[in-house]
């Protein structure tokens, strides 16, 4: 009978060691405090969005490649050849084509991301709206930007009466944007797929943006120096005024209200 109070003792003491070890967390006795008392779960979503609008834009640059080949090359050679642009230009003039308003596009979903992918870097505006909808502002902000800017330009060309060259600067202005957009897409899918940093390919690209943009400033004063009775200093007013002006108002606009 002694044996068995024993043995039942002995049993009763280990179960109740081994409940009171088992109710012991897993880190008990170091010097670690913990931040929550309750689980936290990952709120983290993965976004598709940028999957699809760069598939988009591959899709559509790979339609032009198969269609029109030739004409990507003379887009390109129109950038670093006013020649060949002024050639161009005579030849398809209209921006209305499948093939320009494709590009065109691409240009728009390419440079919003870019833009979508510096504000998020440098955390500049609309911080407490989701990405997508930094996105959408940004593509609706280029649309309409380049709408005001080819309406001014139009108007100022009928004013000036100076319709012709008007329509070559604006011509130029698209040629360049396209250009753009075809130069940059490799860069945004670098930036959002690669596992390196983002400071790698983005800061390249701005160094790309602001060296296009010295280069279109320049073609718009060789376009407007070959035209009869213009004057340099109405030609730099006219740069400063439709293309820096406009640009730093902008830029100011944005950061103050948004």
């Amino acid at each position: 009978m002694a044996n068995n109070d024993s043995l039942l003792h002995y049993r009763k003491d280990s179960l109740a060691t081994a409940v009171d070890h088992g109710s012991r967390s897993l880190f008990y006795n170091h010097e670690l405090q913990p931040i929550h008392s309750t689980p936290v779960f990952t709120t983290v979503r993965t976004s598709y969005w940028p999957g699809i609008v760069l598939f988009l834009i591959l899709s559509i640059y790979v339609l032009i490649k198969v269609t029109e080949p030739k004409k990507i090359v003379r887009v390109f050679l129109s950038v670093f050849s006013l020649q060949e642009a002024k050639q161009l230009f005579r030849e398809e003039f209209k921006l209305t084509k499948r093939f320009s308003i494709f590009l065109v596009l691409c240009f728009i979903l390419v440079g919003a991301f870019l833009i979508y992918v510096t504000n998020r870097y440098f955390g500049l505006i609309l911080q407490n709206h989701s990405p997508l909808n930094q996105y959408a502002f940004f593509v609706a902000l280029i649309t309409i930007s380049y709408l005001v800017k080819f309406t001014i330009n139009y108007f100022l060309a009928f004013v000036s009466a100076s319709s012709e060259l008007g329509r070559e600067y604006i011509f130029n202005v698209v040629v360049f944007a396209q250009t753009i957009g075809i130069v940059l897409f490799p860069f945004v899918v670098a930036m959002q797929f690669t596992s390196y940093p983002p400071e790698w390919f983005l800061y390249p690209s701005l160094v790309i943006c602001l060296g296009f943009f010295v280069l279109r400033l320049f073609r718009g004063f060789l376009i407007s120096v070959s035209e009869q009775n213009v004057g340099i200093i109405y030609i730099f007013l006219y740069l400063c005024g439709l293309e820096i002006l406009p640009l730093l108002i902008l830029i100011k606009f944005l950061m103050t209200n948004f």
